[in-house]
C-alpha cells in the first residue's frame, strides 16, 4: 500500500522540504511560474521553485506535488515509502487498488529545454506513466506521475 502525506506550507517551509529531502538520481521535476514552465530532471533551485504555482517531482519511487493557495504550497506526496516532513494520510488509501495508463509526449513543438526526453529515446515515442488508485467503482481517487517510458 503506498504512503499519503500532505500539508500547507509557507514557501520558506515549501523550500526547506525540498531542499532536505531525498529525491533519487532518475527524478523528474514538472513545474509551472508565471515566467516560466521546466520539464527536466530534477535540480533544487530554490528561487525557481519559491515562484511557482504548481508543480510536481516524480519518480517510480514516489511524487511530490504542490499548487499555490494564496501565500501557502498545499504539498502532496504519493509514493512508496513514508514521508514523515508531512500529515500522514495513507488511511485514505486503504481499499483503492492501483491501476496504470499512459500519456504520450509528442514531439511537435520540442525545444532545446526538453530535448533530453527524446535523447533518451531515439526511435520511439516518449510517454508518461501514471499511476492510479482506484475505488470499487473504478474511478481514479489519486494519481501520481510515475516515470517515463517508450511507446510502441
Amino acid at each position: 500500500m503506498p504512503f499519503l502525506h500532505a500539508n500547507d506550507l509557507v514557501i520558506d517551509e515549501f523550500t526547506e522540504l525540498i531542499r532536505n529531502s531525498y529525491f533519487p538520481e532518475d527524478a523528474i521535476l514538472m513545474a509551472f511560474s508565471p515566467a516560466e514552465a521546466r520539464f527536466a530532471p530534477f535540480e533544487f533551485d530554490e528561487s525557481f521553485l519559491a515562484g511557482t504555482d504548481q508543480g510536481r517531482i516524480f519518480s517510480p519511487a514516489g511524487e511530490l506535488k504542490w499548487r499555490r493557495t494564496g501565500d501557502k504550497m498545499r504539498v502532496v506526496y504519493l509514493g512508496n515509502d513514508p514521508f514523515d516532513r508531512l500529515e500522514n494520510y495513507s488511511g485514505e488509501m486503504n481499499g483503492l487498488t492501483p491501476g496504470q495508463s499512459e500519456f504520450i509526449l509528442w514531439r511537435i513543438g520540442i525545444d532545446k529545454k526538453t530535448e533530453w526526453v527524446y535523447k533518451k529515446f531515439p526511435a520511439r515515442k516518449a510517454g508518461l506513466a501514471v499511476e492510479k488508485w482506484l475505488d470499487s467503482s473504478g474511478l481514479a481517487r489519486f494519481s501520481r506521475y510515475h516515470s517515463l517510458r517508450e511507446v510502441a
